[in-house]
């Protein structure tokens, strides 16, 4: 599988927001048909520090339309599956979401953040209604392969790794921000993940900057833990190929049987 990851720039100057949204688009028009799957950041309609809460959902309001038909467009031309995260209307509001689209531009799938942030809650325009219920862990099968789902803030919540690694994906995708932590914060958390998950990540991020010491970080990382691809804080597109069938496993106790590492421990779990 050939997976291109996209990481834009992200500004703390509002006023550049058009910018960075255009910068956005270009990005996706250098994805040619060689590719097999193309991820996109968390809110890829707000590429810039807003001033208040009601200039974050008019950023949607203004964005979504445009990218929903970008990638769409871009699906079809590049005859990928493109996981892209932007606003989704609800009756609600706009919910944090990351849209599966396939090669033939159709939506197979949509995650919505299963543990929306403090400053998402807060926002009467941002919709997380759905998030005061109890939530499966999201799968979505597309071409043979099992996708599971993490965005930014869901990425602390150890809990669910277990969960997740029960589904047996062949690939977590991460929309992120995660604005605050460092590049090697970032590289211990998908490391773990992956290797308590027995899955790929693929997860895209924004970049800070070329002299920021947080965020970015779109990466590639396998199921031992190993990072395949780190963008650290590159601007543009990253392309790897990965082998997804190819998992890890290990002696289950010295001298037992290969097994998975959730394998592994579940078979010693005693709650």
């Amino acid at each position: 599988m050939k997976v291109c990851v996209i990481q834009p720039y992200y500004s703390a100057n509002f006023s550049e927001i058009d910018k960075c949204f255009s910068a956005l688009l270009s990005h996706l028009d250098k994805c040619d048909d060689s590719l097999d799957v193309i991820v996109i950041p968390e809110y890829s309609d707000v590429l810039a520090v807003t001033p208040d809460e009601q200039s974050f959902v008019n950023a949607i309001e203004k964005y979504s339309p445009i990218l929903d038909k970008k990638v769409r467009e871009t699906a079809i031309r590049c005859k990928a599956t493109i996981f892209a995260n932007y606003g989704y209307k609800t009756e609600n509001g706009y919910r944090n979401t990351t849209h599966v689209i396939d090669k033939n531009g159709e939506t197979v799938g949509r995650y919505f953040k299963m543990h929306p942030a403090p400053s998402e809650i807060k926002n009467d325009g941002i919709d997380t209604e759905y998030s005061n219920y109890p939530q499966d862990i999201y799968t979505v099968t597309v071409d043979g392969v099992k996708y599971a789902f993490r965005t930014c803030y869901d990425f602390y919540f150890y809990e669910d790794i277990i969960e997740i690694a029960r589904q047996k994906p062949d690939v977590i995708i991460g929309c992120s921000y995660q604005r605050t932590d460092t590049h090697s914060a970032l590289e211990i958390l998908n490391k773990f993940l992956c290797y308590n998950a027995n899955a790929y990540l693929i997860r895209a991020s924004i970049s800070l900057g070329k002299d920021s010491l947080v965020c970015g970080s779109s990466m590639v990382v396998a199921p031992d833990g190993e990072i395949l691809l780190n963008m650290k804080n590159d601007v543009g597109l990253a392309v790897i190929d990965v082998d997804v069938g190819k998992k890890y496993y290990k002696s289950s106790g010295f001298g037992g049987k290969l097994k998975s590492h959730p394998e592994y421990v579940d078979e010693g779990r005693k709650k």
